[in-house]
């Protein structure tokens, strides 16, 4: 089986943006990112269950926000949820951003979360060449990117409650998931051009 890749070129740790910083309002804040359609269809990208466990984050992270980088139908409905739940000024809908931007974007993020039910997810594999920490589902194919959990956080995709006690141990940045260098090293080792490479020469060698 060959894997997904990531651009290790491309997708590499950096200092936040201060023009973004400036756009988005997050300066001096803790960032937790997202990037997912927002689309009524795809709900088990899990942005709900995100902001649900916001309240629970923010008690512990008091500056924490929540970047959300995507469209679709479904964003009335999260904003509304987020304004029910009090965390509206937490919560940041950034829209459509091009892929040629989206590096620029992950760099602004202290954790990536995304508590989905992904086939695999290019998405944690691009947080990760970024050196973010990563949060994912704990029960379809984000078990590749994150090494069945020995890069980020696996936890039940439905659960506000494991979303934001995984949320605050990254945020707290104790965890060895959380160093960067390591993240992107381990990462690029399994899932760079380099690897795929590897692994089909090594294929068609040995049938």
């Amino acid at each position: 089986m060959l894997p997904c890749i990531v651009d290790g070129t491309v997708f590499t740790p950096g200092p936040a943006d201060p023009a973004l910083v400036k756009t988005y309002r997050l300066a001096g804040c803790r960032v937790l990112m997202t990037v997912a359609r927002l689309w009524s269809g795809d709900i088990y990208k899990g942005v709900d269950v995100t902001i649900r466990a916001l309240p629970e984050i923010a008690r512990a992270v008091p500056k924490v926000r929540y970047l959300v980088i995507g469209r679709g139908d479904d964003q009335p409905r999260l904003a509304a949820l987020a304004a029910e739940l009090g965390v509206a000024e937490r919560v940041i809908f950034a829209g459509f951003v091009p892929t040629a931007d989206l590096a620029a974007h992950y760099r602004l993020a202290d954790g990536y979360v995304m508590p989905s039910q992904e086939g695999f997810g290019i998405v944690y594999l691009e947080a990760l060449a970024c050196g973010v920490p990563v949060v994912s589902g704990d029960q379809d194919g984000s078990a590749d990117p994150l090494q069945d959990g020995r890069l980020g956080w696996r936890v039940p995709h439905r659960s506000p409650e494991a979303v934001a006690a995984a949320c605050i141990s990254l945020l707290q940045g104790q965890d060895p998931r959380c160093n960067s260098t390591w993240l992107r090293a381990e990462t690029l080792a399994q899932f760079s051009p380099k690897a795929l490479v590897e692994r089909l020469g090594s294929a068609l060698t040995h049938p």
